[in-house]
């Protein structure tokens, strides 16, 4: 069973080119060494742009990652002008990432099955009572740096800056912004630890 498990996950890292070039036809900028595990759901608005950098990952399937196990990853513009930027060695499994204005992730970050990472209320509501749907009248810019990990089922939401190495805990909701190297976690999230900071002459023990 465990063999078999193994061969579809090869076979699906395989077809990883396939899905580079389908994306590219979709309108999308994608980078060298693109790993693809199972079917991306792509929503590119016109007008809008969506670029993954070198040796970007997605997993859209559980074969590869069991808390992939809820659908495929997601990326979607729903404005002209928006953008989705994520930077090289970027990794997502199974998550949702939606801009009305501008996601960008910095390189070496990880997004855990299941996250959402959304710019945008997607409903304001007027002065009649009624919910517009406008999403950019309700959007501010989501910044994500370099190396932070966001766990599984996390959330975060418009406006928010998340600094580099930070680490989001899993099911956590982010409405403000997290500072490098923090460790954040609950509803709303707050600070719960911090992440070492590693040195150059304690890498130099580790060998």
């Amino acid at each position: 069973m465990q063999l078999l498990r193994l061969l579809k996950k090869y076979m699906l890292t395989f077809l990883s080119p396939f899905w580079g070039v389908i994306l590219k036809l979709r309108g999308l900028s994608v980078g060298r060494g693109f790993v693809c595990i199972g079917r991306p759901g792509i929503n590119r608005t016109s007008g809008s742009t969506i670029s993954l950098g070198d040796e970007v990952s997605l997993c859209n399937t559980g074969i590869a990652n069991p808390l992939a196990e809820g659908g495929r990853c997601r990326l979607a513009t729903i404005a002209p002008g928006a953008e989705i930027k994520l930077a090289d060695r970027v990794g997502a499994s199974s998550s949702i990432i939606c801009a009305a204005t501008s996601i960008v992730i910095g390189e070496g970050t990880i997004i855990g099955g299941g996250a959402m990472i959304l710019d945008t209320d997607f409903h304001l509501q007027t002065k009649e009572g009624d919910w517009g749907t406008d999403p950019q009248a309700v959007s501010r810019p989501v910044v994500i740096g370099r190396k932070c990990f966001i766990g599984a089922r996390a959330m975060i939401l418009k406006g928010v800056t998340i600094g580099d190495h930070a680490v989001v805990g899993a099911g956590a909701v982010v409405t403000k912004d997290v500072e490098a190297y923090s460790i954040v976690g609950g509803n709303p999230a707050s600070v719960i630890g911090r992440v070492p900071k590693i040195t150059s002459s304690s890498s130099e023990e580790g060998h």
